[in-house]
């Protein structure tokens, strides 16, 4: 069996071994649903049998299988399937086109290919460049990419809008239109199961575009899986006979895939050639060797007058013969001529390097070095050296670095007539090259060259993302567990394991936003990083959680850490926001110990010290979001500040408790707490809202919710800022209580801010009095209003000798 199967089928057996662990019983397996266009060949269409088939389909497959995962494939309208997946109902695309847009909704896995569209016309027409389009009518696919592209560009085109690269592509060979701009793959799939013979490309590449696996933003381990997933494919070769199945076969094969599948044929040429110039040789012999006879002949001629007859007559017939010789001659020389000039243009237009080089032996027949015969032009292009500079020239001369182990290899090559195949590393270039080499004749052989630093390159970003967390860019979960099971050895003892915690993202993540919160962590991750040792292996276990683990390092040590992390975290500022993590840690010092336990030591430390410090933090973080919302908007403040005391008033109008009456001046402050969260612009408009716009206002009192509801002495004042837009009626939000469903406290913030709201100076209305505020308040006593609270509150207003 050859050595490269061998390998391969070790390979296959070890990641068998290790998909079954990942699906064993004890781990059961998980089902994941794939979306993906319904009319998109060769990447995702049903088949005769009605049932999802093409590239994204059977990769998914394939992906799924590896990683222990039950699968099932769902295709259809593709705006709808993107919206699934934004609403969960599946969990992830097998096939999406990667931008920044889209990254704001989506996470993408490493590429798994890249797609280009082009310019297909009918024979008779031919486009050179985008400007040959200006002023035409094109037919485009609706919203793909190379539509988006084409708009992009100031060419006046009036574009035919349809659905399906199919349809695009009918158009253009009915002659209805003359030109179709649409992705290359799909246009050569439907050219060839269509048999549109009257259509061709024209060799542009449009919007070139990666082309990955999408999941939502918020599903990292099912991307961590998928990325997991390729790695193994692209390792085991499986992604390669899937590519080529679907995808390959649609696109033009290089030489060097030629050269592998058909190198019988080069060989056959090689030896028709030599056959040609040997058979060329031997007749110009035959006819310096006719010519001497002759000479002998016409001598004779003189001797005797019936030997002249005689020898004319076989003159003639010579001649006769000669004759058709050289016109046998000169139609295989003009044959030899065409194929040699085939030959060489198919060498000298080949994307890979070829190289052909001439043995040099000893007297033992031992190879020494070997010559520069030839060179096509990507091999100089590859290589950086040039063809005139070498050719003649040995490799010992060009090269004085190579190893004699090269030259040994090789020449077994020209000697054995044994083709080799292998990848080189060329530290001069930094690149990678995947390198054949074989007998073309006796004692000499070819190299050819094939850049696979772009397929090197993918398959290390595939492992990087398998290991380290996207948004941080420290290890993962999955690293830290492989690290602490090889770490756990006597000779790190002791061995610490430090646990993180940060104070508050979730309440910064309400108030701020997730990208406030995402730059939190990121900060976090800096500090962590920069200040442990290259040793030490720093992870983000997930949410806001990191662990430390510090070999050959005692409990004093690991607090002395922990402190200067402390001290450096204080120092550190998100906006206006202070950076606070709680940390635990816990030491192992003997081997009998179990480092599970350690673990949990650890965290359970790190929880108590979360406790400690936790209401703190949030007590400030409240205090940070309201002078951040005061800020923002001034009348703001003003407005609560009058809706705290107002709320006071009516609290010991009602003949409320002491600590009631400081909790509603607490809420009059607090109550719109929620919009520190919403859109600055909409806050300051000047005008009216829009539709949309005052969409976003009603989400206040639940963001109010969430922010109040994370400080446990706050729970109850949440509860009241989350109803403070409910309505006696049941027709305010969020939830439509109505009557005495709503507290108390929330159905004074209602009159008060309702109050307040009508009575103060607003850039698109002018104020009502006191009087018109309260004759508005008593229409809508009973509907929006606590008819008891409006009688109430106006009797305290009346009362009061301002106008307040």
């Amino acid at each position: 069996m050859p050595v490269k199967k061998l390998i391969l089928l070790i390979i296959t057996a070890l990641l068998l071994g290790s998909m079954v662990t990942y699906a064993s019983p004890d781990k059961p397996s998980t089902a994941i649903i794939f979306g993906d266009d319904i009319d998109y060949p060769p990447f995702s269409f049903l088949d005769e049998s009605g049932y999802p088939t093409g590239f994204n389909v059977e990769l998914g497959k394939a992906v799924a299988e590896v990683m222990g995962l039950d699968v099932e494939f769902q295709l259809g309208n593709w705006h709808e399937i993107m919206q699934q997946l934004e609403n969960n109902e599946i969990d992830a695309i097998s096939g999406m086109f990667h931008s920044v847009d889209r990254e704001a909704e989506y996470a993408f896995t490493a590429r798994h290919a890249v797609a280009s569209g082009d310019i297909f016309t009918r024979d008779d027409f031919s486009v050179t460049s985008l400007e040959d389009l200006a002023g035409t009518r094109v037919v485009v696919q609706t919203n793909d990419i190379v539509h988006e592209s084409l708009v992009q560009e100031d060419l006046n085109i009036e574009f035919i809008e349809v659905s399906t690269v199919a349809e695009a592509l009918r158009h253009v060979s009915s002659g209805e239109y003359d030109y179709a701009a649409v992705l290359k793959l799909p246009a050569h799939y439907i050219i060839q199961h269509n048999k549109l013979t009257n259509l061709k490309s024209n060799g542009l590449s449009l919007a070139p575009q990666n082309y990955s696996m999408a999941v939502h933003k918020s599903n990292g381990q099912l991307l961590s899986d998928l990325n997991e997933g390729l790695v193994i494919l692209k390792n085991t070769g499986q992604y390669q006979e899937i590519y080529d199945q679907w995808l390959g076969v649609y696109e033009e094969r290089d030489f060097l895939e030629a050269l592998r599948r058909h190198y019988w044929l080069f060989a056959s040429l090689l030896t028709l050639l030599f056959i040609l110039l040997f058979w060329t040789f031997t007749l110009k012999k035959i006819v310096a060797s006719r010519t001497k006879e002759l000479l002998t002949t016409n001598t004779k001629l003189n001797e005797s007058k019936k030997e002249i007859t005689s020898t004319n007559q076989e003159l003639e017939a010579l001649l006769e013969e000669l004759t058709a010789t050289e016109e046998d001659l000169r139609e295989n020389y003009d044959h030899l001529k065409e194929s040699e000039e085939k030959y060489r243009t198919l060498v000298t237009q080949m994307h890979q390097g070829l190289a052909l080089h001439q043995i040099i032996t000893n007297e033992l027949g031992e190879p020494v070095d070997y010559t520069f015969i030839d060179v096509n032009d990507s091999f100089e292009r590859l290589t950086g050296l040039k063809r005139d500079d070498i050719l003649g020239k040995t490799v010992l001369e060009v090269l004085p670095d190579t190893e004699t182990y090269w030259i040994e290899r090789y020449g077994q090559v020209a000697l054995t007539g044994e083709p080799i195949h292998y990848e080189n590393y060329s530290k001069e270039i930094d690149r990678y090259f995947e390198v054949v080499a074989y007998q073309p004749n006796y004692n000499q052989f070819a190299v050819v060259l094939t850049d696979v630093s772009e397929r090197k390159k993918m398959a290390d970003e595939l492992v990087y993302l398998s290991y380290h967390d996207q948004l941080t860019g420290l290890y993962n979960r999955r690293f830290f567990e492989e690290e602490l099971k090889r770490l756990d050895v006597p000779r790190n003892l002791p061995l610490s394991i430090m646990m993180a915690d940060v104070n508050g993202l979730k309440l910064t993540n309400d108030a701020f936003g997730h990208v406030v919160g995402d730059k939190l962590l990121q900060k976090v991750a800096t500090v962590l990083k920069n200040t442990c040792r290259a040793d030490d292996i720093v992870a983000r276990l997930g949410g806001d959680e990191f662990v430390i683990l510090l070999p050959k390092t005692d409990s004093q040590e690991a607090e002395n850490l922990a402190n200067r992390i402390i001290a450096l975290i204080a120092m550190e500022k998100v906006q206006s926001i202070d950076l606070s993590v709680s940390f635990g840690w816990e030491t192992k010092y003997r081997d009998d110990e179990e480092m599970q336990e350690i673990f949990r030591l650890a965290e359970d430390y790190m929880y108590k010290k979360k406790l400690y410090e936790g209401p703190s933090n949030r007590n400030k973080t409240i205090g940070i979001i309201i002078n951040t919302l005061h800020e923002k908007n001034n009348r703001e403040e003003q407005h609560s500040h009058r809706v705290s005391e107002l709320c006071s008033e009516l609290g010991k109008a009602l003949r409320l408790s002491e600590s009631k009456i400081q909790e509603l001046k607490i809420l009059g402050l607090l109550h719109d707490i929620g919009k520190i969260a919403i859109n600055e612009s909409i806050l300051n408009k000047p005008g009216k809202l829009t539709d949309d716009e005052w969409k976003e206002i009603q989400r206040h009192p639940e963001i109010g919710y969430r922010i109040l509801s994370s400080v446990n002495d706050m729970s109850e004042m949440a509860e009241f800022v989350l109803a403070h837009h409910e309505r006696w009626d049941g027709n305010g939000y969020p939830k439509g209580l109505r009557e005495n469903e709503i507290p108390l406290q929330a159905r004074i913030i209602t009159v008060v801010d309702a109050y307040d709201a009508m009575t103060s100076v607003r850039s698109y209305k002018k104020p009502l009095s006191r009087d018109e505020a309260l004759q508005e308040l008593h229409k809508h006593s009973g509907t929006q209003f606590d008819p008891d609270l409006v009688i109430v509150f106006s009797k305290m207003l009346l009362d009061q000798k301002t106008d307040l």
